[in-house]
């Protein structure tokens, strides 16, 4: 089956992880057709299973990099269901994300928080859908919170992976 394996916090500040060298690393850790999406940890494998190729991604990253890099597995059409249910509109002005839970009910949490001005949070199957205006991810009010309510459950920002849905079409369109 083609997995999408999205890495958590490398190229934004913690480990740089190069597109070339995530693909031989997958490869060279027993991932079939692998490619690899933009620079910032995405890639798609072929595997038996998602959750057996995440857990061969993280091993193997761990070996390379020397610390534990988190990484969420999903298969193309459960990712493929998650972009076309994106619920907000889409333009010019705001940024449309997509908060996947590594730590379970980790989203059921963040769906509690307030949104301020400009932002829209929906809460979809397993995931977050959330929507603010360009230029406010750091700074916006959910931001801030989401990352409190991290910190709050003891699992800190390592307790999800967020991406833009523009970049999920990327992958899928790389599947």
């Amino acid at each position: 089956m083609r997995v999408a394996l999205l890495l958590r916090g490398v190229n934004v500040g913690g480990v740089t992880v190069r597109s070339a060298d995530l693909r031989a690393l997958l490869a060279e850790a027993g991932l079939d057709d692998v490619a690899t999406v933009l620079a910032s940890g995405n890639a798609v494998v072929t595997a038996g299973s998602a959750a057996a190729a995440a857990t061969t991604a993280e091993e193997a990253l761990e070996a390379r990099y020397g610390r534990r890099i988190r990484v969420l597995g999903i298969g193309i059409d459960a990712l493929q269901r998650i972009v076309d249910a994106y619920p907000h509109g889409e333009d010019d002005e705001h940024t449309p994300y997509v908060i996947f839970e590594l730590e379970p009910g980790v989203i059921d949490a963040l769906a509690q928080l307030e949104t301020a001005d400009g932002e829209a949070i929906a809460a979809g199957d397993g995931v977050l859908y959330w929507s603010n205006p360009k230029g406010t991810t750091l700074t916006s009010g959910f931001a801030k919170a989401s990352e409190r309510a991290g910190r709050s459950q003891g699992s800190g920002k390592d307790a999800t992976t967020t991406r833009n849905v523009r970049t999920l079409r990327k992958v899928l369109a790389a599947a």
